[in-house]
């Protein structure tokens, strides 16, 4: 959806302003196109070359398009389907294995698939760890979009795409720090309206907008992009986390729930705090590049 474009167009352009580190995108539908897309937002922001992997079984193509066509028809992209990428587990693991420990920050924007495959995933030829030792000794903390905290309710888009999957991690003992951004953030975050004044028509944030919304008002909200900026610390006074000694749990309707007491005193569930602030930086990165 429009958040998920977004967030990936922003991480590129931050990226390119060396603000962060962009190791990599994997993609988590089963949509075979969805990684070419990905590659022409990176290739419009000036990054063609940022590892891309692709969820296992997205050749079966069986996840809604949207705007993606829509970017390949009108942005230069060198990767054309998911078969020509690694599968997002063994990508996940090679990019883990040459990083310092506890230097990465990984950003779940979407199924959790990946997450779950990658944390019971066995040795292999770029680490002699299994999945979870591997995520123990690599990743500083998990971002995860997802969740109505701290009340909860019933499982929500993410959740649905891969029940299994999500229940995996949830409950799997993933063995770092997760902060949870939950589904309040977005419903105010609404962003791009300026995209089809401020930038050219081959900009690929107007591209998406254009496809989704026309060039009206924003026609939802973004769940994503504040996501990314969360996990990056870009406008930390936006944000407040809270429900620290507690963790995220399956609840009794199959979705997410915030439960204290836990044995997970590192998580926490984070709320926007000024939308405002929030909504202006956005906007000021999206119609950039």
């Amino acid at each position: 959806w429009w958040d998920d474009a977004t967030a990936v167009g922003l991480a590129n352009l931050l990226h390119q302003r060396d603000e962060l580190h962009l190791l990599g995108v994997a993609t988590d539908v089963p949509n075979a196109l969805a990684v070419a897309a990905v590659d022409a937002i990176g290739t419009a922001y000036g990054n063609p070359d940022i590892p891309l992997g692709a969820m296992a079984g997205s050749s079966e193509d069986t996840f809604e398009h949207g705007y993606t066509d829509a970017l390949l028809d009108r942005l230069d992209h060198s990767v054309a389907h998911s078969d020509e990428v690694p599968g997002a587990v063994p990508f996940y693991r090679r990019l883990l294995a040459g990083e310092a420990d506890r230097s990465v920050t990984i950003v779940s924007l979407g199924a959790y698939t990946n997450l779950a495959g990658l944390l019971g995933s066995p040795a292999d030829a770029d680490s002699d760890l299994d999945g979870r030792t591997l995520i123990a000794e690599k990743v500083r903390r998990l971002v995860i979009m997802d969740g109505l905290f701290p009340q909860g309710g019933p499982p929500l888009t993410h959740q649905e795409i891969d029940p299994d999957a999500a229940r995996t991690v949830v409950t799997g003992d993933w063995p770092t720090p997760i902060a949870w951004v939950d589904g309040f953030s977005g419903v105010g975050t609404l962003v791009g309206g300026t995209l089809c004044n401020d930038t050219p028509p081959d900009h690929p944030m107007r591209i998406v907008y254009e496809e989704l919304f026309g060039c009206g008002a924003p026609g939802d909200g973004n769940w994503d992009a504040p996501t990314l900026l969360y996990a990056i610390g870009d406008i930390p006074d936006a944000f407040e986390e809270l429900g620290r000694g507690g963790a995220a749990v399956i609840n009794d309707s199959g979705g997410l729930s915030w439960a204290t007491p836990s044995s997970r005193t590192g998580d926490v569930h984070v709320r926007v705090v000024n939308q405002q602030a929030l909504n202006r930086r956005i906007d000021e990165l999206l119609v950039s590049g």
